[in-house]
């Protein structure tokens, strides 16, 4: 199937591939309207949709006895409408971006919804327990119709748990991210994060990773800005 055909609309093709694999059930699903009728209500469904999220939708056709509804073929070309998957694919995504990795994102809502959410609370949830959250962070991303770049995996701290083995690793990775030099974290003493945000806005924001800048704001109890700690 040519997708690309200048002279076929994507609707037309995409009926004509259905009749191929369902027969007379496809037109007895669509029985009533006139073939441009029909052509039309495809075309309308399909726009925006790229040939290869329309082929996902014809290949998994064909693991079904009867044809999908419009709204059913639009879920299959594009799985990760599906609340669930989204949330898996943001887990994983997550997860690969705590090691480094951009990690695979369908769709940036699937990221931005992740933020929303709480990436801490969404590594460490089970589906069930925090699928009605997920569900209208997700739902809230989707409506936006645009959405930021995903942004660049920037080097993080150790989360909790996470350790380094030594005081000089930990200083070596501070060094790394442009920190010269850190006072100890001591409890109640903040003048180093202070130091942090002032050096940072007086360098014209250029002194200092997101990672370290969302450490001295969480010290100093500034609200963090959506992806500043992811």
């Amino acid at each position: 199937m040519q997708l690309t055909d200048s002279q076929t609309t994507a609707g037309a093709l995409v009926v004509s591939e259905m009749r191929r694999m369902y027969g007379a059930k496809f037109g007895q699903q669509w029985q009533g309207l006139t073939p441009r009728e029909l052509k039309d209500s495809w075309d309308r469904t399909l726009a925006g949709l790229t040939e290869a999220e329309i082929r996902t939708g014809l290949l998994a056709c064909l693991s079904r006895d009867w044809p999908p509804t419009l709204p059913e073929f639009l879920r299959l070309c594009r799985p990760w409408l599906n609340p669930e998957v989204a949330y898996h694919e943001a887990v994983q995504g997550i997860s690969c971006r705590r090691r480094g990795e951009i990690g695979h994102w369908s769709h940036p809502a699937i990221y931005w919804a992740a933020v929303s959410t709480g990436t801490h609370d969404l590594l460490n949830s089970t589906y069930s327990t925090i699928k009605v959250r997920w569900e209208r962070e997700f739902a809230k991303e989707l409506e936006k119709g645009t959405w930021p770049s995903i942004p660049e995996v920037r080097e993080a701290l150790p989360g909790p748990g996470q350790t380094m083995s030594t005081k000089e690793e930990a200083a070596a990775a501070l060094k790394r991210m442009g920190v010269a030099e850190i006072k100890p974290l001591a409890q109640g003493n903040k003048a180093w994060a202070e130091k942090i945000l002032a050096e940072h806005e007086r360098k014209g924001g250029q002194r200092y990773s997101a990672s370290v800048l969302a450490m001295a704001k969480r010290a100093l109890g500034i609200e963090l800005n959506a992806g500043e700690a992811v």
